[in-house]
């Protein structure tokens, strides 16, 4: 069984986030989107702004947000099977449509399944800001609702399409600063799964959640100074080196905040995480989107313009990412929205090439392709189109095939030919 995944996308309605705490993240800075520097490139770039397609561009995006899970899943099958039209389609529709006959094919290599890696965000609510509010109420557990709608919209997938390529292997967010470890502990034990197996086709397994998700902008400290929340912490990262339960971590400086962007960016600095894997060296976690920066003031340095001017990654956070992979045996990265861009793929080589042998193969066995879907619509037209700009990259074929099937199993650790963990 051949295996092309996507291993960063997003399903979720408009129940599912926490609007409240997205805008209380502007109250402590005074510049709110400006600071975030999110027209640099990232959202409001010059091309958005002509003519009707800042409005298009939302309203195609809202749209993705507006059906129930398992429709998502659906929609974006159908998308690669080439059943959506639109003018702006002419310029990057392939010959034949990603998915047919039964296989999902790029450059003309055929897969017999997609790995589908939907990330699942603990929104959960902080009792303490919410105590601040004039319509104050108990804090929400947000996440296991939104748990219990992915797995319906697995199971709404699984059962309207029987011959359907998608298989799903998704990650649980969790932010133990909102919870009790009691409740971490019984939630971990209901919904990850440690078995490192395939599952079935067409099968949700009674642990249905195959890794953890994390995401900083909200407020999640890797390494917490206070000691009750920091315990609650070395219990998640125990139970994922333990059992060699990938994390997959934000890191972009753009993105759902909940806290200021200032903040926001202390937090989701990868740096962070290196007390971390000193503390776990053998835990497995991808920093997703590469570490890409769009804010010109964290790339307002000697070492980011010598980058910009030799046409490779300019952002610290790139090159801080680098460095732990080489002193952690489980750091990956993954190029989730970043592919958005055409030039992107084109950097990466770029920096590829001019690393020694060593370097070279590493970076090689440790990227992972992720769309960000639905998020990455406000950058590309549709999920088919974010495929185009990879079949269309400078990547070789041999790139393709470790960044989006071999290296995704490795990093899940599933069990090939005779149960042996890959790798």
């Amino acid at each position: 069984m051949r295996y092309f995944a996507d291993c960063h996308f997003h399903a979720m309605t408009m129940e599912h986030p926490n609007f409240a705490a997205f805008f209380a993240s502007f109250y402590d800075s005074a510049t709110g989107l400006l600071t975030a520097n999110a027209t640099q490139n990232y959202i409001l770039t010059p091309q958005m702004l002509r003519g009707n397609n800042l409005l298009y561009t939302l309203e195609n995006t809202l749209t993705a947000f507006e059906r129930p899970i398992g429709e998502t899943f659906a929609m974006m099958e159908d998308d690669l099977e080439g059943r959506f039209t639109s003018e702006e389609k002419e310029r990057y529709e392939p010959l034949v449509p990603y998915a047919h006959m039964g296989k999902f094919s790029i450059r003309g290599m055929d897969y017999d399944r997609m790995l589908m890696i939907p990330l699942v965000m603990d929104f959960s609510q902080d009792q303490r800001e919410n105590d601040k509010l004039y319509y104050s109420f108990s804090a929400l557990d947000k996440i296991t609702q939104y748990a219990e709608d992915t797995v319906e919209g697995m199971r709404w997938y699984y059962s309207n399409r029987q011959d359907g390529l998608f298989e799903f292997y998704p990650f649980i967010g969790i932010d133990p600063r909102l919870h009790s470890e009691r409740f971490l502990e019984d939630f971990l034990s209901r919904y990850v799964n440690t078995s490192h197996e395939f599952h079935k086709d067409h099968e949700i397994p009674q642990k249905p959640f195959y890794g953890i998700k994390i995401y900083p902008p909200l407020g999640f400290r890797p390494w917490p100074a206070d000691r009750e929340t920091l315990e609650k912490h070395r219990y998640l990262y125990s139970f994922c080196e333990r059992n060699r339960v990938p994390i997959i971590t934000h890191c972009d400086d753009q993105g759902f905040r909940g806290v200021s962007a200032e903040e926001a960016w202390k937090l989701t600095d990868p740096a962070g995480w290196r007390t971390v894997l000193e503390n776990y060296p053998d835990l497995v976690i991808d920093f997703a989107h590469f570490g890409k920066q769009y804010a010109y003031a964290l790339r307002n340095n000697i070492q980011s313009l010598g980058m910009r001017l030799k046409k490779m990654p300019d952002s610290p956070w790139f090159h801080t990412i680098i460095s732990l992979m080489k002193d952690f045996p489980g750091v990956y990265a993954d190029v989730s929205f970043s592919g958005c861009a055409e030039e992107f793929y084109a950097e990466l080589l770029n920096y590829m090439k001019e690393q020694d042998e060593k370097t070279r193969s590493l970076m090689l066995s440790r990227i992972l392709f992720g769309s960000d879907f639905s998020v990455n619509l406000l950058k590309v037209e549709s999920y088919t189109e974010y495929y185009s700009i990879l079949e269309n990259s400078p990547l070789s074929d041999e790139e393709i095939t470790r960044f989006a099937s071999i290296n995704p199993i490795e990093f899940l650790g599933l069990k090939e030919n005779g149960g042996k963990l890959p790798g």
